[in-house]
């Protein structure tokens, strides 16, 4: 335990020595391919990579790039002890932080489901939330996305621990369909050898924008017009299709 605690403590001596002039940013240090740990220790993933060329190679800043657990990054956030995070600029963050205009990155939220489905057709007619009533939903505990959008009662949803089960619940037959992140699932997929499993359909319900949110508190709070600026040529140039391409 004391072994523990000075490990920890060297970690937050490490991240609170950067000085005022480096923007802290943190992420979610489990959730690829947009943020995680490499195997050395560092960020990495789609976020971080696009945080990297827009804020220290086109506007020129300092920032440190540190993984937390997302609710213990949100707090140091919310307390004023990090600058910023990405993610979705909820009601509840808006309390206590600014955000750009323009999105990092856009996920599509589309439809998945395993290769020889007898409804096939007409998963692959599903129009909107709605017409997912009549199939068995595979979904995860904590997914926000689903929690908002399939209320108990007129939707079937199958609960698993993550997505990467509910991947493999799928592909095992246990239900019908997965509504999630595009990018997220093709990563797992890949990663877990489940793509002879289970197919995606051409279906986009709902897309999730993820934006550079800045405390309240952080001296950088006036930069977020000019951090748009420049994400707005990048997203026009379609650089992120490099950064895409290396997660695949």
């Amino acid at each position: 335990m004391i072994r523990k605690t000075a490990i920890l403590s060297l970690i937050f001596i490490s991240f609170f020595s950067f000085g005022n002039d480096t923007l802290r940013l943190v992420y979610y240090d489990s959730f690829p391919p947009y943020s995680y740990k490499n195997s050395d220790g560092q960020m990495e993933g789609i976020l971080v990579d696009i945080a990297k060329e827009i804020l220290e190679k086109e506007m020129g800043l300092v920032v440190s790039h540190q993984g937390f657990p997302w609710g213990r990054a949100q707090r140091m956030v919310f307390n004023g002890q990090a600058d910023a995070f990405i993610s979705l600029p909820t009601p509840a963050r808006l309390e206590y932080v600014d955000a750009a205009e323009v999105p990092v990155f856009i996920g599509p939220i589309t439809l998945f489901t395993y290769k020889g489905h007898p409804r096939q057709h007409q998963l692959e007619t599903v129009s909107d939330i709605e017409d997912l009533k009549a199939f068995k939903i595979l979904d995860y505990v904590g997914n926000g996305w689903g929690d908002s959008k399939f209320s108990e009662g007129p939707y079937t949803r199958l609960l698993q621990s993550d997505l990467s089960t509910s991947l493999s619940m799928l592909a095992k037959r246990r239900g019908d369909v997965v509504a999630t992140d595009q990018v997220v699932a093709e990563y797992l997929l890949a990663i877990h050898d489940k793509r002879n499993l289970v197919m995606e359909l051409p279906v986009t319900i709902d897309t999730v924008s993820f934006l550079l949110c800045i405390s309240k508190k952080s001296s950088f709070r006036n930069i977020t017009k000019e951090f748009s600026k420049h994400m707005s040529k990048f997203r026009a140039q379609k650089r992120e299709k490099n950064i895409l391409a290396k997660y695949k």
